[in-house]
């Protein structure tokens, strides 16, 4: 179960746009576009890191271990197996399958860049089923991250994989352009 409990207002677009023209000189009119929005998801400039969303997801507990290696720009808030502060079950008899809650609050270039690399079929697959959960949940408040939230290699291009064995799904029945 996936829930989004904070995504992108337009406010929060306006201060995004009021920041990236700024760092130019210039200050905003008008409202922000789609085709702006669409830009500035598109590019590595730090004024989307200011677009937050907070996510909360009911997953395994090795699950969740996958998003907390996601590090710059989340911050991962996963429910206690300890002992001492719940009672549900017995953390040290507990298998690793046991439900935890983790709360993401993540920024929109973290949450492409995880997209990317979670929505990879070298991802596990209930790890890529979750990831794509998120993404739809995303897709729903805000549309314009639609064109971003997909594999790495379908991202960047289809010839586009830096994984140590690529799994080759998405140029399986592509031909390489002549060089």
């Amino acid at each position: 179960m996936v829930e989004i409990l904070r995504h992108p207002t337009e406010d929060d677009w306006e201060r995004c746009r009021m920041l990236a023209l700024n760092t130019v000189g210039k200050s905003p009119n008008g409202p922000v576009s789609d085709s702006w929005k669409h830009r500035m998801l598109r590019s590595r400039h730090s004024p989307k890191r200011t677009l937050m969303f907070t996510i909360r997801m009911d997953v395994p507990y090795w699950v969740s271990v996958h998003f907390v290696r996601h590090k710059i720009g989340v911050e991962h808030y996963v429910s206690t197996q300890r002992n001492d502060r719940q009672d549900r079950y017995d953390r040290n008899e507990a298998p690793q399958g046991m439900h935890v809650t983790h709360v993401m609050d993540i920024d929109a270039d973290a949450l492409i860049h995880m997209a990317h690399m979670r929505l990879c079929h070298q991802a596990a697959d209930e790890t890529r089923n979750v990831m794509r959960e998120i993404c739809d949940e995303v897709i729903r408040t805000n549309p314009e991250f639609e064109p971003f939230l997909k594999p790495k290699c379908l991202a960047y291009g289809a010839f586009h994989c830096d994984e140590f064995r690529p799994c080759g799904e998405v140029t399986k029945n592509i031909q390489a352009p002549c060089l």
